[in-house]
C-alpha cells in the first residue's frame, strides 16, 4: 500500500472535485468565485477563503473523467492536496443511505489482470499496489467534519425523507469502477473479496491513483445514496437532488473550516 501524508496545516491550495454538478452547485455557491477557467469540457473555479486557497471543479461520472481532472488540478493548478466527496452506495451491511464514509484507503474494483505477469484480482500494475491510502492527517480532519455533518440538523431533516435511522460516521476501503454497482451479487462478491468495503463508486480510486503517482495528499469521504442493490437507481437521484447536495455542502465547508483554523 501508499501512504502519502501531508499536515493539514501545510495545505495552502486545495483541490475541491466532486463527480456530479448536483453535488457540486451548492459547494460552489458558498464561496465567491475569484476566477472561472474553462480547461476542455469542465469548469475550474479558483477562490479563497481566509487566507487558504480553493480549485472547485465537478470532474464527470467515471474513472477516466476523475483522473483526467485530478491530472490538471495538480499540473496546471498545483494544489497541494485533494478531497474528492459526492455520493455512493452502501456495500457494507452496517453502512446505511444518509451515512458518511471517509476512506482510509481505495480499491479499483473492475480491474483484474487474472494472474497475468503476476498480477492478481485489484492490483494496480504501474503502482505495483493493491491498495492506494489516503493522507491520515486529512482522514483525520474529514472524520472530524463528518461527525459535524451527522449531527446537522438541516442534513438530517434532509435524510430523514429516505431512512428513519440517524446517519453516522465509518471509515473504510472505498472501492470504484466504471459501473453502477445495482445488484446484490455483485455487491455481496466485492464484498466478500475486500475485506472492510465500506460502499462502491466510480471516481475515488481514478483519483487516489493520480495522487499517489504524483505525491499528492488526498482523502475521498461519500455520502450513502442507496444500498448498491436493485433499487439503487431509484433511490440514487432522489437522494442527490434532496440530501446529498446539502451534505456535501456542508461537509466541505466543514473540512475547510478545520484547515483554515488557527
Amino acid at each position: 500500500m501508499n501512504n502519502t501524508s501531508a499536515s493539514p496545516r501545510a495545505v495552502r491550495r486545495l483541490g475541491i472535485m466532486t463527480a456530479m454538478n448536483e453535488e457540486f452547485r451548492l459547494i460552489a455557491e458558498r464561496f465567491d468565485t475569484a476566477t472561472s477557467q474553462a480547461v476542455g469540457p469542465r469548469t475550474f473555479l479558483s477562490t479563497s477563503h481566509k487566507g487558504l486557497e480553493l480549485v472547485l471543479v465537478s470532474s464527470r461520472i467515471g474513472k477516466v473523467a476523475a483522473a483526467v481532472t485530478t491530472s490538471i488540478l495538480i499540473h496546471q493548478y498545483n494544489v497541494d492536496a485533494v478531497l474528492f466527496t459526492g455520493v455512493a452506495g452502501a456495500a457494507d451491511s452496517s453502512v446505511r443511505i444518509g451515512d458518511i464514509v471517509v476512506a482510509d484507503s481505495l480499491i479499483q474494483h473492475d480491474i483484474d489482470l487474472k494472474g497475468v505477469m503476476g498480477f492478481e484480482r485489484f492490483d494496480v500494475p504501474l503502482l505495483g499496489v493493491r491498495q492506494m491510502r489516503c493522507a491520515e492527517e486529512l482522514v483525520l480532519v474529514a472524520q472530524e467534519a463528518a461527525s459535524k455533518l451527522v449531527s446537522n440538523s438541516e442534513y438530517v431533516r434532509g435524510v430523514g425523507g429516505f431512512t428513519k435511522n440517524l446517519p453516522k460516521v465509518h471509515r473504510g476501503i472505498i472501492a470504484s469502477g466504471d459501473t453502477f454497482v445495482c445488484d446484490t451479487k455483485e455487491r455481496d462478491d466485492l464484498t466478500s473479496a475486500i475485506p472492510n468495503l465500506k460502499c462502491v463508486e466510480m471516481e475515488g480510486a481514478a483519483v487516489a491513483q493520480v495522487c499517489v503517482e504524483h505525491n499528492v495528499p488526498f482523502v475521498v469521504a461519500r455520502i450513502i445514496s442507496d444500498e448498491a442493490s436493485h433499487e439503487a437507481a431509484i433511490d440514487f437521484g432522489a437522494f442527490v437532488q434532496s440530501a446529498a447536495a446539502v451534505g456535501s455542502e456542508l461537509f466541505v465547508r466543514g473540512i475547510i473550516s478545520h484547515l483554515v483554523a488557527p
